[in-house]
Formats: C-alpha cells, structure tokens, sequence
C-alpha cells in the first residue's frame, strides 16, 4: 500500500499509517505534513484566483482601464 492511499483510507491519523505502512512515526509525520500542506497551498491558489477574478470584473463593470 502507498503512502497516497493509505492517507485516502485512513486520513491524517499519523499513528495509523505509520503502523500500517511498516515506517517511523516520525516519517509519516513528515508524509502527512507534507500532504496537508499541499491541499492548503492549492486551497489559498484558488481563493487569490477567486479574488482576482471578482476584483478584475468589479474594475470592468467600473470602467477602469486594464
């Protein structure tokens, strides 16, 4: 079982996946981690994006140049 999958199943119970996949729990701390992580990162991308889009078609409605 990958790291990936077992994040799926079980969630970010450290503990679990580090029992689950045979590894430290301090390295599945690290996994875990990392993962949270990244679904933030891709979280806070999206909500800027939103942002701008609001803000652009705001000055749009507005009449203010590009």
């Amino acid at each position: 079982m990958t790291f990936e999958e077992a994040f799926a199943a079980i969630g970010p119970d450290v503990e679990a996946i580090a029992e689950l996949l045979c590894i430290p729990a301090a390295e599945a701390d690290k996994l875990v981690n990392s993962e949270l992580n990244k679904a933030h990162a891709e979280k806070a991308r999206r909500a800027a994006r939103k942002e701008y889009q609001r803000t652009w078609m705001e000055r749009k409605r507005a009449g203010v140049p590009a």
